[in-house]
């Protein structure tokens, strides 16, 4: 009985795993799509910083040079 539920399981989780993986393969060849070219402008955009503060391309930094770093933490 045991077996058989954690078999299951396991199919139904290579199902999800598939799905995901294939629809994140569908988005990341859709958005190169979007890409700019060389010289163009950045397309605004918002985002927040880590103390909470929201930052706007267009308003905040138009006119300037700008280099973002993304990382990641826990």
């Amino acid at each position: 009985m045991l077996d058989y539920f954690f078999k299951k399981k396991e199919i139904k989780m290579q199902k999800v795993s598939k799905a995901v993986l294939g629809l994140s393969v569908l988005l990341s060849t859709y958005s190169f799509g979007f890409a700019t070219d060389v010289g163009d402008l950045a397309p605004d955009f918002s985002l927040n910083d880590t103390n909470g503060n929201s930052h706007t391309l267009s308003s905040d930094y138009q006119g300037k040079v700008v280099f973002l770093m993304f990382f990641g933490y826990n």
